[in-house]
């Protein structure tokens, strides 16, 4: 969906995956649609000395593909959308072409009825696990457990500031808890 932080959680996933994990990391972007998306994720990649590649079509998005082969990782950005338009998942759905891994992000501060409807309509989408993003922008926590319960999905990170590569946390069963419990604290 529109406006959760997607780009901003790809350079947070790209910069753990560098600096802590040493892996070589390229962008692929298909956010040709918002206004500057491929100049901000240009910027993250100048910062993490990441390549970037700008899919247009399908073919640039395979050309990208090949180029960055060697690479550990390949993170692929989308453009967000609305998520009631059945045109735009079937867009996305095209494009999972390979063997990809793809993770919905959603936002915390969503009602948690739209986070429900989100996830469903991407759930025929083959998504591995969920990334919740602006953990800090909110004191409800119980999307978290209600989506990966309910759908017997992972949360692969969450997401608690705009700062790259500081605010990401990997989720533990402690951790969330604690949210749900006792509302977010900074760490």
């Amino acid at each position: 969906p529109t406006g959760v932080g997607k780009t901003t959680t790809l350079a947070k996933v790209a910069a753990t995956c560098i600096l802590k994990d040493h892996k070589k990391v390229a962008f692929i972007t298909m956010d040709t649609y918002r206004i500057a998306a491929i100049d901000q994720l240009k910027t993250y990649a100048q910062i993490l000395d990441v390549p970037l590649e700008v899919a247009y079509t399908i073919e640039d998005y395979q050309e990208a593909i090949n180029k960055f082969f060697a690479y550990d990782l390949i993170l692929v950005d989308t453009a967000g959308r609305n998520f009631r338009d059945a045109k735009y998942v079937k867009e996305l759905q095209a494009n999972m072409v390979l063997d990809i891994k793809a993770y919905l992000v959603l936002s915390l501060t969503a009602k948690p009825k739209d986070i429900t409807d989100i996830h469903a309509q991407f759930n025929h989408l083959p998504i591995k696990d969920v990334i919740f993003t602006k953990l800090d922008e909110t004191r409800q926590f119980g999307s978290i457990i209600n989506i990966a319960l309910n759908n017997a999905i992972g949360i692969a990170y969450l997401t608690n500031g705009q700062d790259v590569p500081e605010d990401i946390v990997h989720p533990t069963a402690q951790r969330i808890s604690s949210y749900i419990e006792g509302g977010y604290f900074d760490e």
